[in-house]
């Protein structure tokens, strides 16, 4: 684009330096505060849940008009996948560790790479297939030493369930939000949070001893995950996908899923990751670089 300069002649309009892949990054980095976040309230799964979603679309809905626009069915179909992203995410915390919880759900990539050729006609690239294999070695490193249950994890194996529910849920999302980044994507990502309050509404109403008064520090938790880890993380994600395939854009986004346990690690060092977690997310971390900086296509 032409702006007027000096004296009427034309100049170019300064490009931005923020790329369509940073994007996705700087979301992926805002949300992998969440596991922290789960560990640190006390609120109860589906309270923690509903109210992080009322913050967060409420924040959607206030900061990008384009999500007050175009409420088709895909949007819906959409938001019931983020929905339960969010909700599978959430138990999984409170039962399963956070390394578990996020490098299980991050077998996201896998899902959408077979998927993406049949719902977006988006073809599968050498470099894509080359990265998921070796993200799936790096996950089997991961739980080759099985953790023990702990205060913070109590339930291991049903956690990892609703983990692996997490992953299937999030790779419907990136489709559906990849399918409508022209125009639905950011009412996507209100609706699955509206719907999320719903659905966790109905447990808390029908069974008030589960609700946790809670500390102001609880508030503010789940505040500040509702605002800055769930909406403005996905104001960054949302825009960046435009101009990226959904394969590559999950792959960016695994940085989440390597930033995630060392948030909670440094709070809570019983959660300290082994060796051959930490080779695991060292080589889930080099793909994401990879596919950061390779390739990627100029913002418009």
């Amino acid at each position: 684009m032409w702006n007027a300069g000096e004296g009427g002649l034309p100049s170019r309009a300064p490009a931005s330096s923020v790329t369509p892949a940073l994007r996705i990054m700087i979301g992926a980095v805002l949300m992998s505060l969440g596991g922290l976040g789960i560990k640190l309230c006390s609120f109860g799964p589906w309270q923690l849940a509903g109210f992080r979603a009322l913050f967060a679309a409420a924040t959607m809905y206030l900061l990008v008009p384009r999500s007050r626009v175009r409420w088709s069915l895909g949007v819906w179909a959409g938001g019931a996948c983020l929905c339960g992203a969010y909700v599978f995410f959430v138990w999984a915390n409170k039962m399963t560790t956070a390394a578990n919880t996020i490098f299980i759900e991050s077998s996201a990539p896998l899902w959408v790479l077979l998927l993406s050729p049949l719902l977006l006609k988006e073809p599968i690239r050498l470099r894509d297939t080359l990265t998921v294999g070796a993200m799936a070695v790096g996950l089997v490193l991961f739980f080759a030493a099985p953790e023990r249950a702990t205060m913070l994890s109590p339930e291991i194996m049903r956690g990892n369930l609703l983990a692996l529910g997490a992953a299937l849920c999030f790779s419907g999302e990136v489709i559906a939000l990849r399918a409508l980044r022209r125009g639905g994507a950011e009412a996507t990502v209100v609706a699955g949070n509206l719907m999320a309050v719903a659905v966790c509404a109905i447990p808390m109403l029908t069974n008030p001893g589960g609700f946790v008064r809670g500390t102001p520090t609880d508030w503010f938790l789940v505040g500040g995950m509702g605002v800055v880890q769930v909406g403005i993380a996905y104001i960054f994600y949302t825009r960046g996908m435009r101009d990226i395939p959904a394969t590559r854009t999950t792959l960016i986004g695994m940085v989440e899923a390597v930033l995630n346990p060392v948030w909670v690690f440094l709070v809570f060092t019983a959660e300290k990751p082994g060796q051959w977690a930490l080779l695991g997310g060292a080589i889930i971390l080099a793909g994401v670089a990879y596919q950061a900086l390779a390739g990627g296509r100029k913002p418009r």
